[in-house]
């Protein structure tokens, strides 16, 4: 998720109304923002804990056999779905 998606809140903000931004965060993500960047995202814990688990699915090409790299260099992408592309901008 980029962060241009996400709810803004300066940090100034949110100390003064938290329980508001808190409720915001449990309905989609809030970037807090301290001098204009963002610094910290709030979210549900439960979608932090999927995001956390998530991150362990990811496995470096070092960590791949042969043969499954040989299948990504390979592999042939569908017409369908290169009309998609636009979505990954």
């Amino acid at each position: 998720m980029a962060i241009e998606m996400l709810g803004r809140a300066s940090s100034s903000d949110v100390s003064k109304r938290f329980g508001f931004y808190y409720d915001e965060a449990m309905t989609h993500p809030l970037a807090v923002e301290r001098n204009g960047a963002a610094r910290v995202v709030m979210m549900p814990a439960a979608e932090y804990e999927r995001l956390a688990r998530l991150d362990h699915v990811a496995l470096h090409p070092r960590e791949l056999a042969r043969e499954d790299l040989k299948a990504l260099r390979d592999v042939v992408i569908p017409e369908s779905a290169r009309e998609l592309d636009h979505l990954l901008d």
